[in-house]
């Protein structure tokens, strides 16, 4: 099987395709059931709750548009460290 990468789902961002929010809030909620069952010292990211698919979604683009060389990534790499970058642990 092969993996969506970042360009591909950036594409699909900036076409406003409904399976861009679909996929990177997928990713958003694996990763808060890993984070769920961690120690509150090994949290990737700290996103506040009630945060949208929207909101995840214009993070992620804009991510990308920042650090262009993630495009090369897989998507789910690009989404952990977009959402790293968009909401830090201990800081307010």
């Amino acid at each position: 099987m092969r993996s969506l990468f970042s360009l591909a789902l950036y594409e699909r961002l900036l076409r406003k395709d409904p399976s861009s929010i679909t996929y990177i809030f997928g990713v958003y909620d694996a990763l808060q059931i890993v984070q769920y069952h961690g120690a509150a010292a090994d949290q990737y990211f700290c996103a506040p709750s009630g945060v949208t698919g929207l909101q995840l979604a214009e993070g992620v683009r804009n991510f990308l548009e920042s650090e262009p060389a993630m495009r090369e990534y897989p998507a789910g790499i690009l989404v952990l460290r977009a959402l790293i970058s968009m909401f830090p642990c201990g800081k307010t």
